[in-house]
């Protein structure tokens, strides 16, 4: 029998699980009779223990995009100060909502627009949650188009046929089981994750030291093809090590997956854990593992200077190379298994919030009085398979993780944070901060076109230019200053009456 027979087995096995489970937790509820309940599909009513949720958020962050394509990608090509590009900002994430906590929960809102709707009108729901929406269709693209370019040569079939296959079975056990599916799926997943990345780390490991090579951190960092001037600890460049961080933190401090789970959880107590045991897994798993992998991968597929091994395609097959010429076929089913689980642990957050977004803080505020509470959960579900299909084909399209987690990112940041920290800024207006995420959006958008395509190269300062990320930065220029043009426009009644009349519409 040839080798993609018993990946086959394997992940038909896994996939009739994790569908299983979804229409156990459906059945659940109809005995409940509860299935007509959107609030409860939503929030897992909202009961969540913090292993529950840290355990959630661990599934999500320990991904084939994120650890296992992406992390071990910046590993190979910066040696061990790769970690200012991805763990360190996370980890810094992770102290923030530690300590924010209690505020957060304290606001009783499960998303973040309808936060804001509490105290600026429903209008403005659903424009924040439309950039919201294009984050995550994002991220759940990068996260099936890992999966497809990973696992297909494992199923002997094409990148684009996988993607579908996952997004198919994902579809099915969200639209089941809502996102008590999604938690549940994800303790599965995060233990099959655990024993990839694990195994992964002892093979590369055991695979340098076997062959006669000292598996030392700063000797192997030294040979990094992509150091900038040879600096052993800043070698991504300070330039793009300080816009990773602008980047990224402020816009995950607002991150919606997390913001759900912190709000499902039963108190402060669970929700605090449950972030501890995110931020301990997120060190071992995102952080020191992934780091030892992609060490390993640059002693044995090393560089010729800054040209990397054509196999490895630029390092984003990795795993794959290292499954293929290190492991036993029975391990090598074994790790396809958890490659295929971090996928659909991270598609399925990704697809959840999308769905949130579309239904929760679009759709549901504008029919709640006029259909049935059946016609709403329906239509909850629907719109959790459309979500997942919408990533779907954002991911046939997609050939760069690098710039999908920096736009993605950068759009939090400069469409997101101004509009939830504007909830506890006194005398702070509707107009200020509809003004604010429009600039913020489209700003970004334009600026990463026009960045994207070198038009800016001839005008941008050179530490700027170098990075390729200065879209960043002028999108977030761009919210302040909507921001504060809604401020000076005190007199413009009649934006803001139109809003309002549009509000007392809807």
């Amino acid at each position: 029998m040839s080798t993609s027979f018993y990946y086959w087995i394997a992940f038909i096995t896994y996939s009739i699980i994790v569908i299983g489970i979804g229409f156990y937790i459906w059945n659940k509820r109809r005995k409940k009779n509860i299935l007509d309940d959107s609030d409860s599909y939503w929030s897992a009513n909202k009961n969540l223990s913090g292993w529950s949720s840290g355990l959630s958020i661990s599934a999500s962050m320990m991904s084939i995009s994120w650890s296992c394509v992406y992390g071990v990608q910046l590993f190979y090509w910066y040696g061990i100060s790769a970690a200012w590009l991805l763990i360190i900002p996370w980890l810094l994430t992770m102290i923030g909502f530690y300590f924010l906590t209690p505020l957060f929960r304290k606001l009783e809102a499960f998303s973040q627009p309808e936060l804001l709707s509490k105290k600026f009108g429903n209008r403005i729901r659903s424009i924040i949650a439309i950039p919201l929406i294009f984050v995550f269709i994002v991220w759940g693209g990068a996260e099936i188009y890992a999966a497809g370019i990973t696992i297909a040569p494992f199923l002997n079939i094409s990148p684009s046929l996988t993607m579908f296959i996952i997004s198919l079975v994902i579809a099915i056990y969200t639209y089941t089981g809502g996102f008590q599916a999604v938690v549940s799926t994800d303790k599965i997943q995060f233990i099959l994750v655990f024993l990839f990345i694990t195994i992964l780390a002892v093979v590369g490991y055991s695979a340098v030291t076997s062959s006669g090579g000292n598996f030392n951190l700063i000797d192997i960092s030294t040979t990094s093809p992509k150091s900038i001037n040879n600096n052993l600890f800043f070698a991504p460049g300070l330039a793009i090590i300080i816009f990773t961080f602008v980047a990224y933190l402020p816009g995950w401090l607002v991150e919606t997956d997390i913001w759900i789970r912190l709000q499902a959880s039963k108190d402060n107590k669970q929700a605090r854990k449950g972030i501890l045991v995110a931020s301990t897994n997120s060190f071992i798993f995102v952080g020191l593992l992934p780091m030892i992998i992609g060490l390993s991968a640059l002693f044995l597929y090393p560089s010729n200077g800054a040209e990397i091994p054509l196999k490895l395609q630029d390092g984003a097959l990795i795993f794959q190379n290292l499954m293929a010429d290190y492991t036993p076929l029975w391990l090598n089913v074994l790790l396809g298994i958890g490659l295929i689980g971090a996928a659909m642990s991270t598609v399925d957050t990704c697809g959840n919030v999308v769905a949130l977004s579309l239904s929760y803080d679009i759709v549901e505020p504008i029919v709640k009085n006029k259909i049935s509470l059946h016609k709403r959960k329906l239509l909850a579900s629907y719109i959790s398979i459309l979500a997942i299909f919408i990533a779907f084909i954002y991911a046939l399209f997609t050939d760069s993780l690098w710039d999908i987690f920096y736009l993605s990112s950068g759009i939090l940041t400069t469409t997101i944070f101004v509009p939830v920290i504007s909830v506890f800024l006194p005398n702070t207006k509707r107009r200020e901060v509809i003004l604010c995420v429009i600039f913020g959006f489209l700003g970004t958008l334009a600026f990463y076109f026009l960045e994207s395509r070198e038009y800016l190269s001839g005008i941008e300062p050179e530490f700027i230019a170098s990075t390729q990320l200065g879209y960043i930065l002028y999108g977030f220029i761009m919210c302040l200053i909507g921001f504060f043009l809604g401020k000076i426009f005190k007199s413009s009644d009649n934006l803001e009456n139109t809003i309002v009349d549009i509000d007392n519409k809807s």
